[in-house]
């Protein structure tokens, strides 16, 4: 009696190698060929169904027994099934070392002639493949699939908001004719009232600098007379002269802090399209584009919106946290707790810790020096921590000087040691210059900390405890010092070419890209503010303090 050799899974028939398809349905077959691009065992039947439909006829058969499997044979082979985008029809199955890159032969001829290190992926995969790389590689691929996912998202938004804004703009076109008409009947009595309200305005302001003046003036007279009438009272002159003296001094001092009008004028320019024809005109009026990426020219509007708790349980100090530096990578910002000796690394988003790392010393300043790695200062050694997955030590270099301030760009690091000193090395640890004085001689230091580069990478700003902001190029040639009543003690940029400066009267200061004052976005923080930093795209600044378990969050308009 003939059997039929299509048994149920339930079966006690077995087979060295089954078919994948039939299988898949419950069924047990066995297998005569393995087909690389389908990466399935099949039998008899599914090669017929090969070689029936047209898009299948193409594929690569192999016998059994010549593919190498992981495990027993029934399990799928570790033979490669990628095609090559470079050459149709052949499998990715070669691996050079040198390179790090797989390819098929082809390319492995063409591209790879010289290297040494070419092999089979077939052959020595039980030493090539790494269970732990396939996992990091996974999970990458899905956190940048997650994040192409919602940039997507994010366009699709943006395209949608432009359409939308489109319709919107075209009925404002039909608003604005229907409001000409009548605005053209009011710009009359507007255009004067603007004026009389401009002059009022104007005139109040000088009228109130004259009464200022005339007050000055006044006093400045009396203390004239009362020296002049003290002339044979020795100790009544003292006393008068020192006033007169305060006096001076009060007014030079307000006086520099103030703008003074040196024009006042009311003009009205008539509009040369409401003079000519409005059949001349080409447009009811501006057709522009709102963009975010425009640099921020106006002074920041600074709203606290919590204190980000920065200690630990595994913190060790008896005292407050001391984050001495701070820096932002990519959405979270690293903190240096130097009383501590922790990286910290917390999430924007959620405010909340997501990994630390212990260092030997305690660390002072952190900077970014690649897509995978910062850069931060302990004492008289530079240590370079992975930031890839999770904060882990790198290698370090040692130093003949304290460091604390650091700063990256273009290969290499500028760092200074707290006191009176400047540092410019390549990332070998080779010195490239020293910088403590100007041409004349002068000291350009006394007690330097935090530093940092300009957006544009061309200015590097030193803050100085005593003496200021000092601004070099990226040469380490030295530009000016800004003085403006600050004693500097963090310092960073926003993005849109701002620089941000914290100082020792617990204010932020906000500074054009030269480094010269435009005004005060903090008045006030609650402690002594060692570090600054911001996000430019989520507008949010961090500031950290010399001693203290919180780093304060604002969000910046």
């Amino acid at each position: 009696m003939a059997f039929n050799r299509s048994l149920l899974k339930t079966s006690e028939e077995t087979f060295d190698y089954i078919c994948t398809p039939c299988a898949e349905d419950n069924l047990i077959k066995e297998s005569l060929k393995y087909c690389v691009e389908c990466q399935q065992y099949c039998c008899k039947d599914c090669l017929t169904s090969h070689r029936r439909i047209s898009s299948l006829k193409g594929h690569t058969f192999l016998d059994n027994s010549s593919v190498k499997t992981q495990g027993q044979p029934r399990s799928l082979p570790a033979f490669p099934t990628k095609q090559c985008s470079k050459h149709l029809g052949k499998i990715v199955d070669m691996f050079c070392k040198t390179h790090d890159v797989v390819c098929c032969y082809v390319c492995a001829a063409e591209d790879h002639k010289s290297c040494k290190d070419m092999m089979s992926v077939s052959d020595n995969i039980d030493r090539l493949y790494n269970k732990t790389d396939a996992t990091k590689a996974t999970s990458e691929l899905s956190v940048i699939l997650d994040n192409m996912n919602q940039w997507q998202d994010d366009t699709d938004t943006i395209l949608q908001q432009l359409q939308d804004s489109k319709v919107t703009a075209i009925k404002a076109v039909s608003d604005c004719r229907v409001e000409m008409e009548k605005f053209l009947k009011k710009l009359e009595q507007e255009s004067i009232k603007e004026i009389e309200n401009e002059y009022k305005k104007l005139e109040s302001q000088i009228l109130e600098e004259r009464k200022r003046y005339e007050d000055s003036i006044d006093d400045l007279k009396t203390l004239q007379q009362l020296i002049e009438q003290a002339s044979g009272n020795i100790a009544q002159l003292f006393v008068c002269t020192k006033l007169a003296e305060k006096k001076c001094a009060t007014l030079v001092d307000n006086e520099m802090k103030r703008e003074i009008f040196n024009q006042a004028e009311v003009k009205f320019v008539p509009s040369e399209l409401l003079k000519s024809s409005i059949k001349n005109m080409k447009h009811l009026g501006e057709v522009s584009v709102i963009s975010s990426s425009k640099p921020i020219l106006i002074l920041y509007k600074a709203t606290k919106i919590c204190d980000m708790n920065v200690r630990l349980k595994e913190d060790t100090s008896e005292y407050n946290c001391g984050i001495w530096g701070s820096c932002i990578i990519d959405d979270t910002v690293i903190f240096t707790d130097y009383r501590n000796r922790k990286l910290k690394r917390y999430d924007i988003l959620s405010s909340s810790l997501i990994d630390y790392c212990d260092v030997p010393v305690g660390p002072g300043g952190v900077c970014r020096v690649g897509d995978k790695q910062v850069a931060v200062t302990c004492l008289n050694e530079i240590q370079f921590v992975s930031i890839h997955n999770k904060l882990s030590l790198s290698h370090s270099i040692n130093m003949e000087h304290d460091c604390y301030g650091i700063a990256y760009s273009n290969n290499k690091l500028y760092i200074t040691d707290r006191n009176k000193s400047l540092y410019m090395y390549d990332m070998s640890g080779k010195l490239l210059k020293t910088i403590t004085s100007d041409k004349s001689r002068q000291p350009l230091f006394n007690e330097n900390n935090h530093i940092t580069f300009n957006d544009k990478k061309d200015i590097l700003f030193v803050c100085d405890f005593n003496k200021g902001l000092v601004c070099f190029n990226a040469e380490c040639d030295y530009i000016e010092t800004i003085t403006y009543d600050i004693r500097p003690t963090g310092v960073c940029t926003d993005g849109y070419g701002n620089v941000i400066v914290a100082d020792n009267k617990s204010q932020i200061i906000q500074c054009g890209k030269d480094g010269h004052k435009r005004g005060i976005i903090v008045n006030k923080t609650e402690g002594l503010p060692w570090s600054v930093c911001i996000h430019h795209g989520l507008k949010k600044m961090f500031v950290s303090f010399y001693s203290s378990n919180t780093v304060e969050v604002y969000n910046l308009f």
